[in-house]
C-alpha cells in the first residue's frame, strides 16, 4: 500500500495552539508584582505582630502593678491598725471586695490573708494555698533577695492561677510579699481578634496566660520554643524574628519583656496567614489566566474538532478491542497523522479479529495453552523429558450402550458427557491430550507444571473426584430409554515421559509418550475387575498420600514389567465430606464388589489373546 502524505502535520497544529495560549497566559500573570505585594504584606504583618506584643505587655504590666499597689496599701493599713482584729478584718474585706481575683495575700511569717469568698466560689481549701506556698519556697527566697517573680500555679487549683512574689521590707527586715490570684483577667487581655497568637510566659518559660486555657492549666512549658529561647538569650527588651517551629511551620514572632515579674508577652503569626493577601492576588491572577484560557479554547474550538473527534473515535475503538470487538467501523476524517493512525488502527483490529478466530477454532481441537504457543510460533517438532501425571478414563460397557442407540444419539450423549469431564480437567489446570472413542486421555505437568510433581498429581486427583460428582449429577435424570446410566473407570500414573510435538512439519500433534503413559492406560483397565472407579499407581500414591484417603488393592503385573506393582483405589481427600471407605464409594456409585479376581486379556490384531495385566494374589 502506498504511504499517504501528511498535508498538515499534527505537531504544527498543537504548537500553534499551545504557543498562543502560553503567550497570552504568561503575559497576564504578573509574577513580579505578586512577589512585591507578598514582601510588603510580610513587612506589615511583622510590624503589627510587634505592636500587638508591646500593647499587650503594657496592659499585663499595668494589671500586675495594680494588684501589687493594692496589696501594698493593704499591708500599710494593717500596720497602722496595730493589731486591731476588727479593723484588720474590715480592711481585708474591703480589699478582697475590690480585688475579687486575689485568693491570698501574705508576708511569710508575718501576715496571712485568705479570700474566703474566692476559695468558696472555686471550692478550694486553705490547705491548697499552703501547698502552693510550700512548693514555691524557692520563688519566695528569690523575692527576699530582691527579685520580682511571677509563676504559674494552676496545677494545684485547677483554674488559671498565678503566684506573684515581690520584695517587701518591713521595719528594716527583708521579706517577700506573696499574691496568689486568678489570671482570668490576663486571659481576657490576650483574647484578641487579631490573627496573631499572643501568650504570656514566666521566667522559666512556663505559660502563664494563653488563648488556649488548657495550656495554662497543664502548666505547659515553652522553654524550647525558638521564640522563647531567643527572648531569654537576648538583652533587648523587645524584638521580632522569623523562625521555624518544631512542626516545620514558619512563623513571624515578636516579644516584649515585662521586668516586673520577670515575664514576657510573646506574639507569633503564621507566615501563611501573613501572606494570605498575597495568595489572594495570586488567585486573582490565576482566575484572570483561566478566563484567557477559556477565551482561547473558545477561539480554537472549531479548529480543535479535527483533533478531538478522531482521538475520541480511537479511544472508543480501543475500548471495543478491549471488550473483544475487533471489527471497527472507523473512517479517517483528516489527512494528518491522526487520519493515518486511524487507518492503521482499523487494520490492526482486523488482524486481531483474524488471530482470535484462528485461536478460537484451533483451541477447540487442542488445549488453549498449546494453541497460544502454536500461534506464537514456539512449537517445533521434538519434545523434552517431563515428570507428568497421566490420566485415562473409559466408559464401562460403552459398546453395549451404543448398540441400543442410533448414531446421532450416541454423538449427542458423548458430547454432553465429554463436556462435563473436560471441564473438570481444565478447572484443575490439566490438558486434554486426546479423545479415543469414549476414552479420555489428559495430562498434568505438561506442557506447563503447576509448580511441582506433587501439585500436579494432587490436581489430577481433585479432577477425578470432580468427575465422580459430575457423573452422579449427570446420571440423576437418566435411566430411561435412550438415556442409559453410565459408569466410568479412571487410571492415573505419575512418571517421566517425553512431551512435545509428534508428527511431521506439515501436521503435528502435542502429546506425551513413554512407559508412564502405558502404565496409566493399563491401570485404568483394572477398574472393572476390581470394582472401583479411580485407581492410581504407587508412584502417584507416594506423592499425594498425605492428602488422600485410599485403599491398597491387590498387586498387579502389567505387560512389559517383571516386578509387581502396587495400585490404590481413591476414596476421597482427607477432611472432606463424602465416602470414607471403598465400600461407601461402591454404594454411592451403585457398583458391586468384585468376585473372583482373574487375569484380564484382550485380543490382538493377529487373533491371539494379548495379556495386558495380571492381578496377583495378596
Amino acid at each position: 500500500m502506498r504511504e499517504r502524505r501528511v498535508s498538515l502535520p499534527l505537531v504544527v497544529k498543537l504548537i500553534g495552539i499551545i504557543s498562543l495560549i502560553v503567550v497570552i497566559s504568561m503575559g497576564l500573570v504578573t509574577g513580579l508584582a505578586t512577589w512585591f505585594y507578598a514582601e510588603d504584606s510580610r513587612i506589615r504583618g511583622e510590624e503589627q505582630n510587634l505592636l500587638l506584643s508591646q500593647i499587650l505587655a503594657v496592659q499585663v504590666e499595668n494589671e500586675l502593678h495594680s494588684l501589687y499597689s493594692g496589696a501594698l496599701s493593704l499591708l500599710d493599713t494593717l500596720r497602722e491598725f496595730g493589731g486591731n482584729p476588727a479593723a484588720e478584718d474590715l480592711a481585708g474585706g474591703n480589699y478582697f471586695a475590690r480585688n475579687p481575683v486575689v485568693a491570698y495575700l501574705g508576708v511569710p511569717g508575718e501576715q496571712s490573708l485568705h479570700n474566703r469568698s474566692f476559695l468558696s466560689a472555686w471550692e478550694l481549701e486553705e490547705e491548697t494555698i499552703g501547698i502552693i506556698l510550700e512548693r514555691n519556697r524557692t520563688v519566695m527566697d528569690r523575692a527576699r533577695e530582691g527579685e520580682t517573680v511571677l509563676v504559674n500555679v494552676s496545677g494545684a487549683t485547677g483554674i488559671p492561677t498565678a503566684l506573684l512574689a515581690v520584695p517587701y521590707t518591713d521595719m528594716g527586715s527583708d521579706n517577700a510579699m506573696v499574691l496568689i490570684f486568678s489570671t482570668e483577667h490576663l486571659q481576657a487581655i490576650l483574647q484578641t481578634n487579631a490573627a496573631s497568637e499572643p501568650y504570656l510566659v514566666g521566667y522559666r518559660g512556663e505559660v502563664l496566660a494563653h488563648p488556649d486555657q488548657d495550656l495554662v492549666l497543664l502548666e505547659v512549658s515553652y522553654g524550647t520554643d525558638p521564640l522563647v529561647e531567643q527572648m531569654f538569650t537576648t538583652p533587648l527588651e523587645t524584638m521580632q524574628i522569623q523562625y521555624e517551629a518544631p512542626s516545620g511551620d514558619l512563623f513571624f514572632g515578636a516579644f516584649r519583656k515585662i521586668p516586673f515579674g520577670q515575664a514576657a508577652v510573646l506574639s507569633r503569626i503564621s507566615r501563611d496567614v501573613v501572606l494570605v493577601a498575597a495568595l489572594a492576588v495570586v488567585r486573582q491572577n490565576l482566575y484572570l489566566t483561566g478566563i484567557v484560557l477559556v477565551l482561547s479554547v473558545l477561539a480554537v474550538w472549531f479548529f480543535s474538532k479535527t483533533v478531538s473527534r478522531p482521538v475520541m473515535a480511537l479511544v472508543r475503538g480501543a475500548r471495543q478491542i478491549q471488550e473483544g470487538h475487533f471489527e471497527l467501523a472507523l473512517r479517517p476524517t483528516t489527512r494528518d497523522e491522526l487520519g493515518l493512525l486511524t487507518e492503521r488502527f482499523v487494520e490492526m483490529g482486523r488482524g486481531l479479529a483474524e488471530r482470535e478466530r484462528i485461536k478460537d477454532t484451533f483451541g477447540k481441537f487442542v488445549n488453549k495453552d498449546i494453541a497460544e504457543q502454536a500461534l506464537q510460533g514456539r512449537l517445533e517438532l521434538g519434545g523434552q523429558r517431563k515428570t507428568a501425571t497421566i490420566f485415562f478414563s473409559d466408559i464401562r460397557s460403552f459398546t453395549a450402550i451404543s448398540e441400543t442407540m442410533d448414531p446421532e444419539s450416541v454423538v449427542e450423549f458423548l458430547n454432553e458427557y465429554m463436556t462435563l469431564m473436560v471441564s473438570c480437567v481444565e478447572k484443575t489446570h490439566g490438558v486434554v491430550d486426546k479423545f479415543i472413542g469414549d476414552a479420555i486421555m489428559a495430562v498434568w505437568g505438561a506442557p506447563v507444571s503447576q509448580g511441582s510433581a506433587q501439585a500436579d498429581a494432587l490436581l489430577s486427583i481433585k479432577s477425578m473426584l470432580m468427575m465422580r460428582e459430575a457423573l452422579l449429577t449427570f446420571n440423576r435424570d437418566r435411566g430411561g430409554p435412550g438415556k442409559p446410566i453410565i459408569r466410568i473407570g479412571c487410571g492415573v500414573n505419575t512418571g517421566i515421559c517425553l512431551a512435545g510435538q509428534i508428527g511431521s512439519a506439515e501436521r503435528m500433534e502435542y502429546t506425551v509418550i513413554g512407559d508412564a503413559v502405558n502404565l496409566a492406560s493399563r491401570i485404568e483397565a483394572l477398574n472393572k475387575p476390581l470394582g472401583t472407579d479411580i485407581l492410581i499407581s504407587e508412584f502417584t500414591w507416594e506423592l499425594v498420600r498425605d492428602h488422600l484417603l485410599a485403599e491398597e488393592m491387590p498387586p498387579i503385573r502389567v505387560k512389559g514389567k517383571t516386578a509387581p506393582l502396587k495400585i490404590y483405589a481413591v476414596i476421597n481427600l482427607k477432611g472432606l465430606k463424602g465416602p470414607q471407605t471403598l465400600e461407601e464409594v461402591r454404594q454411592l456409585l451403585g457398583m458391586a464388589a468384585p468376585g473372583a479376581l482373574h487375569t484380564s486379556g484382550t485380543t490382538g490384531p493377529d487373533g491371539e489373546n494379548e495379556v495386558k495385566y495380571e492381578i496377583l494374589p495378596e
